[in-house]
């Protein structure tokens, strides 16, 4: 079923660049070996996908329709490059789960709708010397990756790092300011609060950047999840994170703080907050670049429950070496503790190549 429909969206698409300014087929795999030992795992020697960038593929187009005013589509989707699978994880993900989305663009910036980034994925990735590295960024491990371990140690974002059912809209670039705004329809009939909102902002003006989301969720995704339960038994989170980036002449300097509180909006009392903080470099060293990377997360709970003063360490150190602007290889080393827990530490080869 999956490889007819696949089948049918290339076709479809190949067929509507007769008439679309223009329609790319394009993606990237990334694949690397290592020791892999997460806080609290044991060790495991592994030959994963996505070790600097999740795997991806699909298509996207633009047509001109005049004025200044453009028409523009995405379709892409995330697969596991050491077995072939679909989707970043095996459930709850479907097909086209990184871009399903067709909006229109022009003078007064752009509106999507469709599944889509969600407010958290931008700030996170661009402020951090790993990019959108789920594997190896202790940022983005600690905001989007929860463990399955036995730890129970949860990520900070609610929501997954892209929105189904959503209106986006972006502004024009202002300056080097721009902003998203997100929308969130939760489809369930008879409970309207079920939505998700947020909004995010970049400002880049030479050496310098800043940015920042703020967001409320109380819908899961890619798929719907159980309704009022969408991070750690609560029915909400409302969360938000300020980020920088300082050019240092062949270094960038990197800095993220971000606070989260899951709760209840309708229901009984009772919260779980997150504190966490990140600081990372990257520093221009021959054809590549030498990477570093730490991150620390506090959860507190009212009322005092077992993740109370739970915490979790996370550092990193690599060197990514490109061979080509489209081809780079990776060697990583990683140290992840949380507290109560065996200390994991983790060391992978990887390569990786767009498309």
């Amino acid at each position: 079923m999956k490889r007819t429909l696949l089948a049918a969206l290339i076709a479809g698409a190949l067929a509507a660049g007769a008439s679309a300014q223009n329609v790319t087929l394009s993606g990237l795999i990334d694949a690397y070996v290592g020791s892999m030992q997460y806080a609290g795992d044991q060790r495991t020697g592994a030959m994963n996908s996505g070790g600097m960038t999740t795997s991806w593929w699909g298509m996207r187009g633009s047509e001109d329709l005049g004025g200044g005013l453009k028409t523009e589509f995405a379709v892409t989707g995330f697969f596991r490059g050491d077995n072939g699978a679909w989707g970043r994880f095996p459930g709850n993900e479907s097909l086209l789960s990184r871009d399903a989305w067709v909006g229109l663009s022009g003078n007064f910036g752009s509106v999507h709708v469709g599944r889509d980034l969600a407010p958290n994925f931008l700030p996170t990735i661009i402020f951090n010397a790993f990019g959108d590295s789920f594997t190896f960024s202790p940022i983005v491990l600690h905001a989007n990756v929860p463990l399955f371990n036995g730890t129970g140690w949860a990520a900070v974002n609610a929501g997954d790092t892209g929105w189904s059912n959503q209106i986006r809209y972006t502004t024009p670039n202002f300056g080097g300011f721009s902003a998203n705004l997100h929308y969130q329809l939760g489809e369930v009939a008879g409970n309207g609060s079920n939505r998700n909102v947020g909004a995010n902002f970049l400002y880049f003006n030479g050496p310098f950047a800043l940015g920042g989301f703020v967001h409320s969720v109380r819908a899961n995704n890619p798929l719907p999840g159980t309704v009022g339960n969408v991070q750690l038994g609560f029915s909400q989170q409302k969360a938000w994170m300020l980020a920088g980036k300082a050019g240092l002449g062949p270094a960038n300097l990197y800095a993220n703080y971000e606070r989260a509180k899951n709760d209840n909006y309708a229901g009984a009392a009772g919260n779980a907050e997150s504190k966490t903080w990140s600081l990372s470099a990257d520093l221009a060293a021959g054809p590549g670049k030498l990477l570093a990377g730490w991150a620390n997360t506090k959860w507190s709970t009212a009322p005092v429950s077992p993740r109370d003063g739970s915490k979790r360490d996370t550092f990193t150190v690599g060197y990514d070496y490109n061979l080509s602007k489209r081809t780079d290889v990776y060697a990583m080393v990683m140290s992840d503790r949380i507290a109560g827990f065996n200390r994991g530490n983790s060391f992978a080869l990887g390569l990786r190549h767009s498309f």
